[in-house]
């Protein structure tokens, strides 16, 4: 949450790093709604820090392991908490739920759904 940012950036982005060490991503996005900029100052000023450190970048510690957050600003609507509308703020584009394709169906070993 946007006020968990502005609290204590740091464990944020140090979780980013695990989950992203754990996963093997190279890239991090945190999305900050735009009514937050206490929120949005601290988080740069922590991302920044952690470059500094060798803790965000190419090569992290010497590892190999390379990753980077990057900080997009939202539009402020509360429908960006849902998934579909998320993505698509962080697309650049209005933050509208969208419908979503129907889900297989799992089916067991008498052919019934579980």
């Amino acid at each position: 949450m946007d006020r968990s940012i502005s609290r204590n950036p740091h464990s944020v982005i140090e979780g980013m790093i695990i989950g992203a060490y754990a996963t093997g991503a190279s890239e991090g996005v945190i999305y900050v709604r735009a009514e937050y900029p206490l929120a949005i100052k601290h988080l740069t000023i922590a991302i920044r820090h952690a470059h500094d450190l060798g803790l965000l970048g190419s090569n992290i510690l010497g590892s190999g392991f390379n990753f980077n957050i990057s900080v997009v600003r939202g539009a402020g609507a509360f429908v960006c908490g849902e998934e579909t509308a998320l993505i698509r703020s962080v697309e650049g584009r209005t933050g509208e739920p969208r419908q979503r394709p129907p889900f297989p169906i799992e089916r067991g070993i008498n052919g019934n759904p579980q």
